[in-house]
């Protein structure tokens, strides 16, 4: 009995020590710099969002936020270099939603988006505009769904690269109007505006901010976003949803991972504090001036988000008939 007395004296004993040991940790963190790796080059989107974020996190946090640009692959190798990380809260990862797309598009994939990174909070969200031609007569998604049902050819839609956020809502647009449509990949967003102004291609779902200058410029014409709801990007353009197409919903969205086990106490205070910089007036209007409307939230609200995006896309996919590349 004496010794059952003793071992539940230590168990107890190790647990409280544990318990504190790691709230200790958490009140003590960061006590040095954090590495954000962006698998992105420098002045892209998700690294002007993660430069943006980066800068009031150091400030409010005490501690210098590193930006580490890491480009190749679609974002693999960065990821790739975040999930081999110590599990401290010293080394996260800032990516887009290509981050849950990738298992779909990537036959070498090295590392699951799911199992092997903790979802911290969701940053910002980056509508898609369908954007048309100037050649092409529709002035509204109604009217260019009529347009591409009377044409004999179907109409040509751009886009970055295959399995890009505009591809899949391309795809989507396909499938929920029942409307055959030609894609055209492109290496880049950049040549693919420049066929869309040319007139080679009819429409396109681009990122707002690469078109939104476009548009205010009267060269290309836009004619609803793919978020949910009506962006403070672009307040006057209907949803598609608004247009008849329920349940249209692709945005391309920016989140921030951590190694997989990095301890929940130090999880927390991360959420806690990115959702400071979120709410900050200076780093919301620094974030719409990029074309990209605010998020935020609580942790499990965007680990479910990462789940439900990941199996959303998976059906566009399939659907689709997208195969995976190397």
């Amino acid at each position: 009995m004496k010794t059952i007395k003793v071992a539940a004296t230590l168990l107890f004993g190790i647990t409280i020590a544990a318990q504190t040991a790691s709230a200790w940790a958490a009140e003590a963190y960061p006590r040095k710099p954090i590495t954000m790796v962006v698998p992105f080059p420098a002045g892209g989107p998700t690294d002007i969002v993660a430069r943006i974020v980066g800068q009031k996190l150091s400030e409010d946090l005490g501690q210098t936020v590193v930006i580490d640009n890491k480009p190749g692959a679609s974002s693999v190798i960065g990821a790739g270099q975040v999930a081999r990380a110590p599990a401290d809260g010293y080394t996260l990862l800032l990516n887009y939603s290509g981050h849950v797309i990738n298992p779909y598009l990537k036959s070498d994939l090295p590392f699951d988006p799911l199992k092997n990174f903790v979802p911290i909070v969701g940053l910002a969200s980056t509508p898609q505009l369908l954007v048309v031609s100037p050649n092409v007569k529709a002035t509204s998604i109604e009217g260019l769904i009529k347009l591409a049902r009377a044409s004999k050819n179907p109409l040509t839609f751009a886009s970055s690269s295959i399995g890009a956020p505009g591809h899949l809502a391309g795809e989507l647009f396909s499938q929920l109007t029942g409307i055959p449509l030609m894609h055209v990949p492109y290496r880049g967003s950049a040549p693919a505006l420049t066929d869309l102004l040319g007139g080679q291609v009819d429409m396109m779902f681009d990122s707002a901010p690469s078109s939104i200058g476009f548009v205010r410029a009267g060269k290309l014409k836009a004619l609803g976003v793919t978020s949910a709801h009506r962006s403070e990007v672009a307040p006057e353009l209907p949803t598609m949803d608004e247009s008849g197409l329920k349940g249209f919903a692709v945005t391309t969205w920016y989140g921030v991972w951590a190694p997989a086990h990095t301890p929940a106490d130090v999880v927390a205070k991360l959420n806690e504090a990115l959702n400071k910089v979120l709410s900050d007036p200076g780093v919301r209007e620094k974030l719409l001036q990029a074309g990209a409307d605010p998020l935020g939230g609580s942790q499990e609200k965007f680990a479910a988000f990462c789940q439900s995006e990941f199996e959303r896309y998976g059906a566009i996919v399939k659907a689709a008939n997208i195969k995976p590349q190397a």
